[in-house]
């Protein structure tokens, strides 16, 4: 997720991130209570719902694949590595490398995730994606006007910062050329009793 579009939320004093279409970094959040997104994403009862989700968001051709899947052995790593790349291929779940990176979750998948971890923080999480996608306006408008504050105040240092450098290559030449003028003037005041009128 890129960093412009990630909202900090904070839960019991600590960031709990979320994009701004209301997905949420699951690796982040899972840290905290001692778990694994991958452990969750790999259930057969998760995968049934990532499917089922996506079969009703509309992307369709994944049923098949996951009766297959459901009659394997789900103790096998071979079967949970299956699990996992379907969850995948859902477009529900999506891992990032770097900065802002992990495993993020749709929106419609955070609160049966959050669920598992907690449920204190399944009903916290329900609520800030609600104001995110539903209700709280302001919590966009104000994500919005602080990116749009540090955007204008970003271009604005930056302006004063080219104006800066170029005026500390502009000052010597222009304060040789004053005081060059200076001189000149000097030369040409007439002197009344050796000092200048």
């Amino acid at each position: 997720m890129a960093a412009s579009n990630i909202i900090p939320f904070e839960y019991q004093g600590q960031p709990v991130h979320f994009s701004t279409e209301g997905w949420i970094n699951a690796t982040e959040i899972a840290k905290r209570f001692g778990k694994e997104p991958s452990d969750w994403i790999a259930q057969r009862d998760s995968v049934r719902y990532l499917v089922a989700l996506a079969e009703a968001l509309g992307k369709s051709g994944y049923v098949q694949e996951l009766h297959v899947i459901s009659e394997l052995d789900g103790k096998k790593a071979a079967s949970r590595a299956r699990l996992l790349r379907l969850a995948k291929k859902t477009g529900l779940v999506k891992s990032r490398a770097g900065a802002n990176g992990g495993t993020w979750l749709h929106p419609k998948l955070a609160v049966s995730f959050a669920r598992w971890l907690d449920v204190d923080f399944a009903v916290w999480c329900d609520l800030q994606i609600n104001n995110l996608l539903r209700g709280e306006v302001s919590v966009q408008r104000r994500f919005d006007e602080a990116c749009k504050a540090l955007s204008v105040r970003r271009d604005l240092a930056s302006e004063q910062g080219r104006g800066l450098a170029q005026w500390r290559q502009e000052k010597p030449p222009l304060e040789e050329r004053v005081e060059y003028w200076r001189r000149e003037l000097q030369l040409t005041l007439p002197l009344v009793d050796g000092e200048v009128v």
